[in-house]
């Protein structure tokens, strides 16, 4: 199929079928040859059809196209894409970190601050993962599972996007592979908040906490606040010159790769470029699941994605209108990326603090008797090297390295 093959599904022949032998004992748990009870007059399925279907439809294939290229019913077609899901997330070898922990180990930091080293123009080495927001795109949960959940309807609205959704709090490394994952809050909530109340975020605030390796630290935007663990922009960039302004600008250029983290996963994965379908309590379990894929897509050297097939563009844009839609919205779009490759309606800058007491950032630590937190040593490591901000070639439109 060649070329086909990996815009239908965002893989080639050869790595669709290592991913299959991965998967293949938890495939087996998931689709028996034998049934419990009746028959199956036309045979079992095989597992290589159910892993192609559900393949198909994380990259945005419509079930009706799948139904007639692989020859089974729709109902198995929903049968495919459940249980591929619950085998990608059972197999330890498809885990975000080695020994399936929830964040990296101290040894996989020290190589995660290496390869953001090579790509930091400062030579910014304590970095081990790069922290931010996104927006889950999903049709409005029903009363039902809202009361299931106890979670208000409009708590799954996201103003600042006018889209239904959860948000999801994900860390990704140099390669953009995605190391850390949240998703347990609605879309209303801040990413200050949801981040403060994961289970990552509460073990951290704890004292002599021994996650993020001592000297090492995360980088996030300005929905956070500065930590012994955590680096983030120096606020008031309107006003900011010399040194502070510099050191934000080194900042984003590394903070920029969990925002491409985002882009890569939305463009790969097409059903997340319109509103999901889906019963609101089978998300995260999905989520999780096209996170690890994508990891191994990028493992497997496929670091490039091709472009969605036709087909599969028209239907995503056409669901995108007619379930995406809020009161406000009547003309819903799929999701774009912009010429950064970062898909900007689903991420970036809002209010980060509206759901806290005062709607006020919290405060933190004083600057003077901070010197031994992480931000404040890639500060000084600026001014030392005498780094300014780029100037701009109006005449070339390149930037100038100073």
């Amino acid at each position: 199929m060649g070329a086909h093959q990996e815009r239908a599904y965002r893989m080639n022949v050869e790595q669709f079928t290592e991913l299959h032998n991965q998967l293949l004992p938890e495939l087996n748990k998931e689709f028996p040859t034998k049934r419990r009870r009746g028959r199956t007059p036309n045979g079992a399925i095989n597992t290589k059809l159910c892993l192609s279907a559900a393949i198909r439809f994380y990259a945005g294939g419509s079930p009706l196209d799948i139904m007639l290229s692989h020859g089974m019913s729709r109902q198995s077609v929903y049968r495919s894409v459940w249980g591929t899901t619950d085998a990608v997330n059972a197999t330890p070898d498809l885990s975000l970190n080695r020994d399936n922990a929830e964040f990296p180990s101290h040894e996989e930091q020290v190589e995660i601050a290496e390869g953001f080293k090579m790509m930091s123009r400062a030579d910014f080495d304590r970095i081990c993962l790069v922290v931010d927001g996104m927006l889950i795109w999903t049709v409005q949960p029903t009363r039902a599972e809202c009361e299931e959940l106890k979670v208000g309807e409009r708590q799954f609205h996201c103003a600042r996007k006018d889209k239904f959704g959860m948000n999801l709090m994900a860390g990704c490394d140099h390669m953009c592979r995605f190391r850390w994952a949240d998703l347990r809050h609605p879309g209303l909530t801040s990413d200050y908040l949801a981040f403060a109340t994961s289970t990552l975020g509460i073990q951290l605030e704890r004292e002599n906490n021994n996650i993020v390796k001592p000297g090492y630290t995360m980088v996030g935007d300005n929905a956070w606040i500065p930590r012994v663990w955590m680096a983030v922009p120096i606020p008031g960039h309107c006003i900011l010159s010399g040194t502070d302004d510099a050191y934000n600008f080194y900042h984003s250029q590394v903070r920029i790769t969990i925002e491409r983290a985002f882009g890569i996963f939305v463009h790969r994965w097409g059903i997340l470029r319109r509103p999901l379908s889906v019963s609101i309590l089978k998300v995260p379990s999905l989520i999780m699941c096209l996170m690890k894929l994508h990891n191994y897509c990028i493992n497997s050297k496929s670091m490039s994605t091709p472009s969605t097939l036709g087909i599969d563009e028209r239907r995503i844009g056409r669901i995108a209108s007619s379930r995406g839609s809020t009161e406000t919205t009547r003309n819903a779009t799929a999701v774009q990326l912009d010429r950064r490759g970062i898909p900007i309606d689903l991420v970036g800058a809002g209010h980060h603090f509206l759901d806290l007491p005062w709607s006020r950032r919290p405060d933190t630590p004083d600057r003077d008797e901070g010197l031994t937190i992480p931000m404040e040593q890639m500060r000084h490591q600026v001014a030392i090297k005498g780094l300014k901000r780029p100037t701009v070639n109006k005449y070339a439109g390149k930037r100038k390295r100073s």
